[in-house]
């Protein structure tokens, strides 16, 4: 695929990972990226196939990529539907102001439809212009909040819940998958089998403590430098709110920071009344056929789980 002004898109290249890896990551990020965060976030297979990197080269040098994993969602009505989600879209601060961000995110949505996709997911917050180009291109636009501990202001301790270490077992996702039925239909990620769950919530590329909460509740919490990142909850409704008070007082306590994400109305405005910071985002999804175009809007209008871990 070629692009004007002599810039090439090239689809997963070979023999150039020192030129689009760690390093390269780095640059465009400004923080430290390691060859364990580059092999899980941009090379891993999940349910046996494999993600995809989109590299816009001008002559020999890389001037930006993304990623592009594949994952399932689960719709209210039951339809599993097939997705492109994509990750760690970057420029090299000396290529910005050219469009190569909108290239290589073109170069993306190719990519996911020629792979079967029903739609392109992307995870931004309110205040970053990379959702843009998906919002333009006629994106469903889903509510979501970034949930994090504020640095000085005290939280609530009221209602704490008892915790305690565990062991993940094969039958979280399952209770997980069967509170879901049970409750109020949500649309939400879908996992085939509990392998799959496991090496999207559990192996991850960072240290991960798993917890019981309460009576009902269980936790998998990746610690990335000083802060406990809420991956995955699971639990009844009426202790899900009082566990992530829970999880983020055990982070206090333990001098570290919080951190989740929700689709989730009621646990944003409940984060707030705890203390803890959050800031506006969106959960983008755009339609890869003309004939998908209205179901994927719809999706804007459904109630959503979506979880911290589900992201990438």
């Amino acid at each position: 695929m070629s692009g004007d002004g002599g810039l090439r898109i090239l689809v997963n290249p070979v023999g150039i990972d020192a030129e689009i890896g760690t390093a390269f990551l780095t640059r465009c990020f400004a923080s430290p990226w390691t060859d364990v965060m580059y092999r899980w976030y941009l090379q891993r297979s999940f349910g046996g196939e494999p993600p995809d990197r989109l590299v816009v080269i001008e002559g020999t040098q890389a001037l930006a990529a993304c990623g592009v994993v594949y994952r399932q969602l689960r719709t209210p009505d039951g339809e599993v539907h097939r997705v492109g989600i994509a990750v760690a879209g970057c420029t090299l601060p000396s290529a910005r102001g050219r469009g190569c961000y909108v290239r290589v995110l073109q170069a993306v949505v190719d990519r996911s439809a020629v792979r079967g996709c029903t739609a392109l997911l992307g995870f931004v917050r309110a205040d970053n212009a990379s959702g843009r180009p998906l919002e333009r291109w006629g994106a469903a636009v889903i509510p979501s909040a970034y949930i994090m501990s504020r640095d000085r202001a005290p939280l609530q301790q009221a209602a704490i819940l008892q915790l305690r270490d565990a062991r993940v077992a094969d039958d979280w996702p399952q209770r997980a998958e069967v509170r879901r039925h049970a409750g109020a239909a949500r649309a939400a990620f879908h996992y085939p089998d509990a392998s799959a769950w496991r090496s999207q919530m559990v192996d991850r590329p960072h240290g991960v403590q798993s917890l019981r909460i309460g009576a009902t509740c269980r936790a998998v919490i990746e610690s990335v430098d000083d802060t406990d990142r809420l991956q995955w909850l699971d639990g009844d409704e009426r202790e899900r709110l009082p566990a992530i008070r829970t999880i983020a007082a055990h982070a206090r306590r333990r001098s570290r920071r919080f951190f989740m994400y929700s689709t989730c109305p009621r646990e944003v405005a409940a984060a707030r009344r705890f203390g803890l910071a959050t800031q506006p985002g969106y959960m983008m999804a755009l339609a890869l056929r003309a004939h998908l175009t209205s179901a994927v809007r719809d999706w804007a209008s459904m109630s959503w789980r979506v979880q911290s871990g589900d992201r990438m």
